[in-house]
């Protein structure tokens, strides 16, 4: 449970630091391409994948997941940007119930009764947490069921890659070189764009930097979690996406005074009592 509570609080600070990013004027693109050097950077320091007999198995799944990742937190940012943030939050955290499905259909896991009900309060709870107002009709919404659907591939992709292909010696590795290909695939895509000259501010390897540390800390957590934590993948991904809700929810509220409509406050119940029932079926 210790590793599914630090997945989630590093998934939320992923959340508070893009929110951030506007207050620094960060330029997003550069600083999500020095954030995957980073996080690559603390990957090799940590994992030291030279060290590991044979990582073959990891080239295919870490490429398509690397590139998977860049996409997704460029569509996150630039969805925040046209269509406003709270209908953006609401596609990325809702691919919770397309992932429970799939996981539970791939892999063939039996959640108890208590954990489906739990599950499905924390589809509510999800839901209602992110709303924040009325979605703004724009050219950019077509980004949000792309959103949805990439966030729900990448998470049965990272569980299916820990499952078949993922095994102690690399269990720290596999992350490292997932960041790797999305610094790659990201160097290569800022070459070709105008914002790159961003790369002289300052502001964006600081930005970048602290969001690479936060990034590496969130997969690796998410890794270890669905490999030691000792639950079923649908419940590690029902408590993360919940855990994040809530420690993001309260986070905004302490440190952008952010105020929660009625209806997020009964997201926020839903959560919480989703969180007790998934809890309890783990005992």
């Amino acid at each position: 449970m210790a590793l599914v509570i630090l997945a989630a609080l590093f998934g939320a600070a992923l959340f508070l630091l893009f929110k951030a990013f506007v207050r620094w004027r960060v330029a997003l693109v550069p600083a999500i391409v020095v954030n995957y050097l980073v996080a690559c950077l603390l990957g090799l320091a940590y994992s030291q994948p030279w060290a590991v007999d044979d990582i073959s198995l990891l080239w295919a799944p870490s490429a398509l997941q690397g590139g998977l990742f860049i996409v997704l937190f460029w569509l996150i940012g630039l969805a925040a940007q046209r269509v406003g943030i709270a209908a953006t939050t609401v596609a990325s955290k809702m691919s919770l119930a397309l992932t429970v499905v799939l996981t539970v259909t791939i892999f063939g896991e039996t959640p108890s009764a208590l954990a489906w009900g739990g599950i499905a309060l924390a589809v509510v709870g999800v839901s209602f947490s992110s709303w924040g107002g009325s979605m703004r009709t724009a050219s950019g919404w077509w980004l949000l069921p792309v959103i949805f659907l990439a966030s729900a591939f990448s998470d049965v992709l990272l569980d299916a890659a820990q499952r078949t292909r993922v095994g102690p010696a690399t269990e720290a590795v596999f992350p490292t070189m997932i960041f790797g290909f999305a610094g790659l695939f990201g160097v290569a895509w800022l070459a070709f764009r105008k914002d790159r000259k961003a790369l002289l501010d300052r502001r964006t390897w600081a930005g970048g930097a602290l969001l690479g540390a936060v990034n590496y800390g969130s997969i690796h957590f998410l890794v270890m979690a669905l490999s030691g934590s000792g639950l079923p993948a649908s419940l590690v991904f029902s408590l993360l996406n919940v855990g994040v809700i809530l420690v993001g929810t309260g986070a905004a509220m302490v440190l952008f005074q952010e105020r929660l409509h009625a209806v997020q406050w009964a997201g926020l119940a839903c959560s919480l009592t989703a969180l007790g029932l998934i809890v309890a079926s783990t005992a």
